[in-house]
């Protein structure tokens, strides 16, 4: 990521926030109104790719999508999200709001941070009422979780995978450092996130200076995104898609964890409520990846119409 930081922090915050019904004009920027979310966040955005149904912006530090009634955005460093929250709202009125998530890994250097989650869920809560929770350990690799919905809302089919990886293999973040590759392009070729999936998508990368890379790769209302922190002390990656796989995630997590290899890293997958997605979610419990032992398994189910699993993995010794 960009090098105004000497100890950047590649842990992200996500915010989501899901709209009763489509706003035809929400995904416009003529007035600027992205400019100025991610702005208040403490970011800029680099660059655009479209679909018919969805925007990808490229952001200095991570990803913003927008889709007619969905909003996601991903930060990371030293961040702001909380005040994107404040800015979206003098666009959206919050009648018009069914759900908002919002979440934050345990970070490598919390006390940089210009603020914890229980102040962040707080001025969330200046807004809408909801629970906050922690997934996994408070002595390990964590989220911190804050959503609340509208009463007696049944959400639609919706799926998001997510890949948290800490101390990836050395040699692979050297991709990912204008000392040893001269594009975006290259980067991703030769890492092999190029290849991830065999659909054809759009692409949009940033190769960072001096190190740092960012991906977003986007289909009809589909997405994947990849951001990467190689600085060593405190090396770290994120994958994370909403292309939903109707037998399991385990192909695509072998995939990712496959190319960077990291000493530990965390699976989460958030499913709407159903039969068919508890299928899913157990067959990503039923086996553990070579090289690796499952130390944290957890399953919450949230009033909201949504279920996580949370998994921690750490390499196993000798591997």
């Amino acid at each position: 990521m960009p090098d105004k930081f000497m100890t950047f922090e590649g842990p992200e915050k996500k915010l989501e926030i899901i709209l009763t019904q489509p706003h035809p004009n929400l995904r416009s920027n003529s007035d600027g109104r992205w400019n100025k979310v991610v702005k208040a966040a403490g970011a800029r955005i680099l660059s655009k790719i479209s679909t018919q149904s969805l925007d990808a912006y490229l952001l200095s530090e991570s990803s913003l999508f927008v889709w007619d009634s969905w909003i996601l955005m991903i930060t990371c460093g030293k961040t702001t999200l909380i005040h994107a929250l404040e800015e979206i709202l003098t666009f959206i009125d919050k009648s018009d709001v069914d759900y908002v998530f919002y979440e934050r890994k345990n970070f490598i250097y919390p006390s940089e941070q210009p603020s914890d989650f229980e102040q962040d869920a707080m001025r969330i809560h200046r807004f809408f009422s909801g629970k906050s929770y922690r997934l996994g350990p408070a002595n390990h690799d964590h989220l911190h979780v804050f959503y609340c919905s509208r009463p007696g809302i049944v959400p639609e089919e919706d799926a998001t995978f997510q890949i948290l990886m800490n101390d990836p293999d050395p040699k692979v973040m050297a991709f990912f450092s204008k000392k040893n590759v001269n594009t975006s392009e290259e980067a991703g070729r030769l890492s092999g996130l190029y290849s991830l999936y065999h659909a054809p998508m759009k692409m949009d990368d940033y190769l960072f200076s001096p190190c740092g890379y960012s991906l977003n790769s986007i289909k009809d209302d589909k997405y994947f995104t990849v951001h990467i922190t190689p600085e060593p002390g405190g090396s770290y990656a994120s994958f994370e898609t909403n292309i939903i796989e109707k037998n399991d995630y385990t192909d695509i997590a072998d995939k990712v964890i496959s190319i960077f290899k990291p000493r530990r890293y965390s699976l989460v997958l958030t499913t709407t409520k159903s039969r068919e997605a508890m299928e899913i979610h157990d067959a990503l419990t039923a086996k553990s990846p070579l090289s690796y032992d499952l130390i944290e398994k957890s399953l919450y189910g949230f009033d909201c119409g949504y279920n996580i699993t949370f998994l921690n993995y750490i390499k196993t010794r000798g591997r």
